[in-house]
């Protein structure tokens, strides 16, 4: 390279914020910085590599949780539909209709997301889900070599960092939070660089490199980004005196001075300008979403204890939520050095290393959440109030832990470089020490590695250690080896060897931990790429009617068919993949109507927040899912949200209380037909000590298909028995055995008694298809409390609960595999015409098709508007003509085309969810969208024939679209105007360069 070639390089990169690293980097004078930092750098590439062979060379995808069913469907949606020419603004795909765009998390104006335009998605999203573990250590590394640390001090800062407990968590499998707060490290070297540079430059790169971390999406992530880095310009501000101008006042009297503060705030400004399309629109979508306000319980979920803080730092394998507290112990060891040294030293001092100590301090009491008085105070700070879990605080600790160890070490490496000099040390032997003893500490931490993949969270023999002492006993011995060798390392005289064991010491110790608890977590689950091409028989069954005419519900836990080989059906969201539009779906910010609607459901769409499922949508009465064009519901067999076999039924743990059969009184549990060929019960009797052995006190009657009944008999003492068997008063009168007991509670204290419950077990004589299962209490006054009952069906040991009771409405259509598909007769189609309208509220509009009010409700017949009474159209009632028409001839996701004919004025109910920003016309003339049915969208219209079109015009990404042109505009002026107005620099020895 030139001198002027390697001149203008340097420029270029000290404006981009790289600093001192590429300059060293790029000139020959000083080689030995330019090795230090190539092996420091090629030793973070050899961490990626070592860390994530499966996905780099094993063929396996990490796209797992919601990496798997969020991101990846989602972001292959909107890049089909950029590649085939429409703006990715609404889908029809999942939850019945969602405005896409508002999904900012999917990140479409993201880089790393753009790999979806020309790439398979699978592979597209694992270079998006891994790149963070790359590119965080880099650009740490890189901050902390502008701030002049060492090679070997910046290394350790940037595996902290870029490995610590932020990364190396069960969160970072889906990437967001990684990808938001990774950019941080840019960040501020472009506000380091602030103080002595020209504001415009510096003001474009900062924009730049916050505005990559608010494209992500990831609002948690971003704010938190933006947050710390004003914090660290303002600290800036008034801590550092460039100038030399010496009092506080006549620095701040200097508005350049200001220049790191006014670079960072406009900074966070104009890259939320440049993001304005996707924030404008997820706002609009927040504020009716069931997320428009969390409770002080939601917001703190995941907070720490004091106690499993600690616990966290030092057994995050067993203590943690999403995140966890872990970073190495030498990183925490030398942030102590660190305060200590420049406490101590004060012509030695950084002021950032106790900007860091407050932040750390800050981070640990956030992580507490609703154990510390702080997050009251932080509960009711606009934004900051919106994102819960506490313990997604690591990030800042974990950050600032990093980059104190960075200092901790170059004060220590002052000291070891004295005791060399004083010492002189044998050079063979130490060496030769620190060799031996780096190789113990691989061999410790490669079986400490292979025993963390096989410890349990609880102990399964009495007398034995648990297993977190197991984990804390490895961890010391490993820590303690790497400690000593790293010790013995320092003490090397040859520059060369000291400072290549150094480097290979750290890149152990940040390996070992993080290492084995990704891969305990989720690094082991990668899929591989046949994975992502299965059509699966559920969903090949399911593609045979139109899908814009035909919605299915997975009505199935989230996280439910990932990594079988062969999976059943494709769940929400990934059923958006194949084109299927599902009633369900998986979206932090689902629609508060729609969850009410369909019970109160959380971010999945099937069960509650209380993780109850809603059955009733399923009964006579609810004409929810018939609104929804819901033709088909896709579970597994009995509608059960998940597979169970007998082994996992070992406790109470899910088992749902059915109820009390009181004495001659009959339960029936219906079931979807099934082939099985064993009943298992649990329950126990109450009012029951006159009961002797083997009386039967109940029939279970179980009936097939086929018309066959078959009988089995409920006897006390055999198969059931008192509660309150063990009981000193009810042991002395009780005339029946104990049963084989299911679960048993100990009630009171020591000197209590246990409560019981028991397990019955019933063979059938050959596999039969059931139909129900009846029990009648045939005892006097023996109370038979029924808490579990579940057919094994034939040939496998799944269980399969008789506790769905649904409309005769659903008739199964497909029963394989473990899935049950059944067909609503009932379902309403995408579009009809009805001749008579109510005026309600959003309430009783609610309660009407919920089938919780008094007032009938035929969704055919009559359309629920809300409107004012004098604002309802005037139509004939009763039943719509028969020759009444309502076709939809054109279904795109933001446009509908529908052909009406009907002799009477009429009001179309279309079956797609009514949301802003939805405009009709009328044969070209613009009409007004009523909220029919509660959830859905109405017209009326006058007789006759008549074309309606539908349009989603995306009213907040439309107005921030404009918001962020006009920023670019903006961008682009600055940018003319700093490349037109650069002058030749003048570097700190006073020579002027280009």
């Amino acid at each position: 390279m030139s001198g002027r070639g390697a001149a203008l390089s340097v420029v270029c990169a000290e404006e981009f914020g790289l600093g001192n690293l590429v300059r060293k980097l790029l000139t020959l004078k000083s080689g030995r910085a330019w090795r230090a930092d190539a092996a420091a750098l090629a030793g973070i590439g050899l961490f990626f590599v070592a860390f994530f062979p499966q996905g780099l060379f094993g063929g396996k995808y990490l796209i797992v949780g919601d990496a798997f069913f969020y991101s990846y469907p989602l972001r292959t949606v909107a890049w089909r539909m950029l590649r085939h020419g429409q703006l990715p603004l609404w889908t029809p795909y999942i939850m019945s209709g969602y405005p896409l765009l508002s999904m900012a998390q999917i990140g479409l104006a993201y880089p790393l997301t753009w790999g979806y335009l020309f790439l398979p998605g699978h592979i597209a999203e694992q270079i998006y889900v891994l790149a963070p573990f790359l590119l965080a250590p880099v650009f740490t590394y890189a901050y902390l070599r502008k701030l002049a640390r060492t090679p070997l001090a910046a290394l350790l800062g940037a595996l902290t960092f870029g490995y610590g407990g932020m990364m190396a968590s069960p969160l970072a499998n889906n990437g967001l939070m990684p990808n938001a707060v990774m950019w941080l490290p840019l960040l501020l070297i472009v506000i380091e660089r602030a103080r002595t540079r020209r504001f415009v430059p510096c003001l474009l790169w900062a924009t730049g490199a916050y505005a990559l971390s608010v494209l992500t999406g990831y609002g948690q992530g971003f704010l938190y980004t933006g947050l710390l880095a004003v914090a660290y310009a303002l600290f800036l501000v008034f801590t550092t005196d460039d100038a030399g101008r010496g009092t506080l006042r006549a620095r701040l009297a200097s508005a350049r001075h200001w220049q790191p503060l006014c670079v960072a705030g406009g900074a966070l400004l104009l890259a939320a300008g440049v993001a304005a399309f996707q924030i404008l629109e997820t706002a609009r979508v927040a504020r009716r979403s069931v997320r428009s306000t969390l409770s002080y319980d939601i917001f703190t979920q995941g907070s720490f204890t004091p106690a499993m803080l600690w616990q966290s730092f030092t057994t995050p394998l067993f203590y943690v939520f999403d995140m966890h507290a872990a970073v190495p112990p030498l990183a925490l060891a030398l942030a102590v050095v660190a305060a200590w040294a420049h406490a101590r030293h004060s012509h030695e001092r950084d002021p950032r290393v106790f900007f860091y100590l407050a932040l750390a301090g800050l981070a640990l009491a956030l992580m507490l959440g609703q154990h510390t008085p702080l997050y009251l105070l932080v509960y009711h700070i606009p934004l900051l109030n919106r994102f819960r879990v506490p313990s997604r605080h690591t990030f800042e600790w974990t950050f600032a832990i990093a980059v104190l160890a960075a200092y901790g070490w170059d004060a220590a490496a002052a000291g070891f470089r004295k005791r060399r000099a004083a010492q002189r040390p044998a050079r063979a032997f130490t060496l030769y020490a620190a060799l031996v003893l780096l190789t113990a500490s691989v061999i410790v931490g490669l079986l400490w590695w292979l025993k963390v993949q096989t410890l349990q969270g609880s102990d399964a023999t009495p007398g034995a250690l648990a297993p977190a002492t197991i984990y804390r006993l490895w961890k010391c011995a490993f820590v303690l080896l790497t400690l000593v060798a790293l010790w013995r390392a320092s003490l090397i005289a040859q520059a060369r060897w000291r400072f290549g064991l150094a480097l290979a010491t750290v890149l152990v110790l940040c390996f070992v931990e993080p290492s084995a608890l990704i891969a305990r977590w989720w690094g082991g689950l990668g899929l591989p790429a046949s994975r992502f091409a299965i059509v699966t028989d559920g969903t090949r069954f399911l593609r045979q009617l139109p899908p814009e005419a035909h919605r299915v519900y997975t009505r199935v836990d989230l996280f439910n068919e990932q990594y079988g080989p062969t999976p059943r059906f494709d769940t929400a969201n990934l059923s958006a993949v194949y084109g299927l539009h599902n009633v369900a779906g998986y979206e932090p910010l689902i629609l508060e109507r729609y969850s009410r609607a369909l019970g109160g459901v959380g971010l999945d769409s099937v069960r509650t927040f209380n993780n109850v499922l809603d059955s009733s949508l399923l009964t006579d009465h609810s004409h929810v899912l018939d609104l929804l064009n819901t033709t088909f519901v896709v579970s597994y067999p009995n509608l059960s949200p998940r597979l169970e076999t007998a082994a996992d039924v070992t406790t109470a743990t899910g088992m749902d209380v059915t109820g009390e059969v009181l004495p001659q009184a009959t339960r029936i549990l219906p079931t979807a037909p099934i082939e099985a060929d064993a009943l298992e019960l649990v329950t126990a009797l109450s009012n029951s000590t006159s009961e002797p052995d083997d009386k039967t006190v109940a029939r279970v009657r179980i009936h097939t298909m086929d018309g066959r009944t078959i009988e089995r008999e409920l006897k006390a003492g055999r198969d059931t028995a008192e509660w309150a068997h063990e009981r000193p008063d009810v042991r002395a009168l009780v005339k029946h055995r104990l049963a084989p007991v299911f679960d048993a509670t100990q009630l009171g204290d020591a000197d209590g008694f246990k409560a019981y419950r028991y397990k019955a077990f019933f063979a059938l004589d050959e596999p039969v298809r059931v139909r129900q299962v009846e029990i009648v209490n045939v005892a006097q006054t023996a109370r038979l409390g029924l808490y579990g009952a579940r057919l094994r069906p034939a040939r496998t040991q799944l269980l399969v609960p008789l506790l769905a009771a649904y409309s005769e409405a659903w008739q199964p259509v497909y029963e394989q595999h473990e899935t049950l598909i059944l067909r609503n007769t009932r379902a309403c189609p995408r579009a009809w015409l009805v001749a008579k309208a109510e005026a309600v509220d959003g309430e009783e509009a609610l309660r009407r098709i919920r089938g919780e009010s008094t007032h009938e409700f035929d969704p055919r017949r009559t359309a629920l508007l809300e409107v004012k009474s004098d604002e309802l159209p005037s139509l004939p009632g009763g039943i719509v003509a028969l020759d009444s028409t309502a076709q939809i001839t054109s279904y795109e996701p933001n446009r509908l085309m529908i052909e009406t004919n009907a002799p009477t004025a009429t009001v179309l109910v279309v079956s797609e969810i009514f949301y802003p920003g939805w405009t009709a016309t009328i044969d070209g003339r613009p009409a007004r969208i009523s909220i029919a049915d509660y959830l859905l969208r109405g017209v009326v219209l006058p007789a006759g024939q008549h074309r309606v079109e539908m349009r989603y015009t995306a009213l907040g990404a439309r107005t921030g679209a404009v918001i962020s042109v006009l920023t670019l505009c903006l961008l682009a002026g600055l940018a003319v105007y700093a490349r037109r107005t650069r002058a030749p620099r003048t570097d700190l020895r006073g020579g002027a360069t280009i």
